[in-house]
């Protein structure tokens, strides 16, 4: 009989079997391990493109700025920076980056301003980088998987510039208009061919003249309009034609604006000061001296005071007369910052920065109810004058001319109050005087300006043009100042010691982080074009911390 079932070898059956449960569970495997191993690769270049992009788009923000060839931003330099970050960082495999700023009309990144024109002042200098790698994986190939892309968007910012640029217009900008054979010259006084009623009118007072073009050079090199802001006070008043005499007060010429045009025509348009015509009266204030039929310009005068000198007048008042008021220029500095009231123009998260350019030492003030022509201690009102000289102090005087409202002696300062005994050489009366000036008056102005925002504070570069900012109020040329460290003894002129204080010390006492500025000396215009530069340079560096 025949049995029901057929006995089968079962042994070679499961050997079969397991053989297959084995290669699966081997690949199963590799593939658990292949994962593990190529998503730690994948985390690692993940993380290594993060990083190099980060980086790249802080680099990209920093390029956020006028090409100098167009004007347009500069979206070849931002591209530059990006793969010049990547291949730092040794990002080889990146197949594709995409670069978008605030400037895009239809592919904007998120945090955009929503109305750049319409409310600029919340417009921010935000570039967006994307990058895409190709990651080939070494274990998932078994799987048919040979690698996937890997995508980082990052966000790089630059900071906004609020820029108040300060220009010297006092009557010492014409002066080296042009001497009596038409040439260029570097007089420290002025001659007949810088009379500011002509050449205002010819918009060619030099130095004046090239101090404008290079500031305009400046400022479309480093200025992006839209985002970036510009202000432009003047040391005097503005003339509107040769007819026009102006006050000596500090001008602002310009709130803070992110406008082109206007930026450009309110430095293109300024003058040099412009006083009244002499008239042999009394009247205050400097005025322009002119000799002969017709009319030759001389220079312009104290007149008031060269009379009052004339006739040996013990109230010899000059104080009305000068005109290089620094502190008040740096008084509308901290109105423009501070949008003069109104906060909603004010940009706290923007870096502000101050440029002053002065030619001179500070002699004049702001006025005060006390002090109606400003800060100027009777000490100071007779200079070097010679007094035992009578025919030196006949009006007009003779040079060299009394460095008038100057106070010789910076190195000590002075509060509003001081006071101290001085002998009028005129009465010989000793009188208690009051010694507030003119130098303490701008180095108060500077502490405030420099200590207006807080972090960082106000960064401020000064420039001293022409030799005037080397010669001491008694008329004494100097070689370049220098503060001995040890004694503290001063070898400069006043406007040098002061400029070097407002550029490098303005502040320390109210806010110890202040980041500071520089100062420059320019002997002579042909210096400005470099030392601008020098300054945008450090800026664009300053607008990336």
């Amino acid at each position: 009989m025949k049995p029901l079932f057929k006995k089968t070898n079962s042994s070679k059956k499961e050997r079969g079997q397991a053989i297959v449960l084995i290669t699966v569970a081997f690949i199963g495997l590799v593939a658990a391990a292949g994962l593990v191993l190529d998503t730690g690769v994948l985390m690692i270049e993940y993380g290594k493109l993060k990083r190099s992009v980060d980086a790249a788009a802080v680099a990209a923000a920093q390029e956020f700025r006028p090409d100098p060839n167009t004007g347009d931003l500069n979206v070849q330099a931002m591209e530059n920076a990006v793969w010049s970050f990547l291949s730092i960082n040794q990002i080889s495999n990146v197949s594709d980056v995409v670069i978008r700023t605030c400037e895009d009309t239809t592919d904007r990144p998120a945090l955009c301003n929503p109305d750049p024109t319409g409310n600029p002042i919340e417009n921010r200098k935000l570039v967006e980088v994307t990058a895409t790698a190709d990651v080939q994986f070494a274990f998932m190939r078994v799987m048919g998987i040979n690698g996937t892309s890997l995508t980082v968007t990052s966000i790089g910012e630059a900071a906004t510039i609020d820029l108040v640029l300060m220009i010297d217009t006092s009557g010492s900008m014409a002066y080296e208009t042009t001497d009596a054979d038409g040439d260029s010259s570097n007089s420290p006084t002025p001659d007949t061919g810088d009379d500011p009623r002509v050449c205002n009118a010819a918009d060619n007072c030099q130095p004046l003249r090239a101090v404008k073009d290079v500031a305009i050079d400046f400022v479309e090199s480093l200025i992006y309009f839209g985002y970036d802001r510009v202000a432009v006070v003047a040391m005097t008043g503005q003339a509107t034609d040769i007819s026009s005499a102006v006050t000596r007060v500090p001008y602002p010429v310009l709130p803070l604006s992110f406008n082109e045009a206007n930026i450009i025509n309110a430095i293109d348009d300024l003058k040099v000061f412009q006083p009244r015509i002499c008239d042999k009266t009394y009247t205050p204030g400097e005025c322009l001296e002119y000799f002969g039929d017709p009319p030759v310009f001389n220079r312009p005068i104290c007149q008031i005071f060269q009379l009052q000198i004339n006739a040996y007048d013990p109230n010899s008042d000059p104080s009305s007369c000068p005109s290089s008021n620094i502190g008040g220029m740096l008084q509308l500095a901290q109105n423009a910052y501070s949008g003069s009231g109104d906060e909603s123009n004010q940009r706290t998260e923007s870096l502000w920065v101050s440029v002053l350019l002065a030619s001179g030492a500070a002699n004049s003030t702001t006025a005060t109810d006390e002090f109606p022509n400003g800060f100027c201690p009777e000490n100071t009102w007779l200079g070097s004058l010679n007094m035992d000289d009578v025919e030196h102090v006949k009006a007009p005087l003779s040079p060299p001319l009394p460095k008038l409202c100057r106070d010789p002696y910076p190195d000590t300062r002075h509060d509003p109050g001081d006071t101290a005994s001085y002998t009028n050489p005129l009465s010989e009366v000793v009188e208690v005087v009051n010694i507030y000036d003119a130098d303490d008056f701008a180095r108060d102005m500077a502490d405030q300006l420099a200590a207006l925002k807080s972090g960082d504070g106000v960064t401020i570069y000064t420039i001293g043009l022409g030799n005037g900012v080397r010669t001491q109020s008694n008329g004494t040329p100097t070689t370049p100042c220098v503060v001995e460290t040890t004694t503290g003894d001063r070898q400069c002129g006043e406007a040098e010691y002061l400029l070097r204080y407002i550029a490098r010390d303005a502040g320390n006492d109210l806010n110890p982080t202040i980041n500071h500025g520089e100062y420059f000396f320019a002997p002579n215009n042909l210096t400005l074009q470099n030392i601008f530069e020098i300054i945008a340079q450090n800026i664009s560096t300053k607008i990336s911390e």
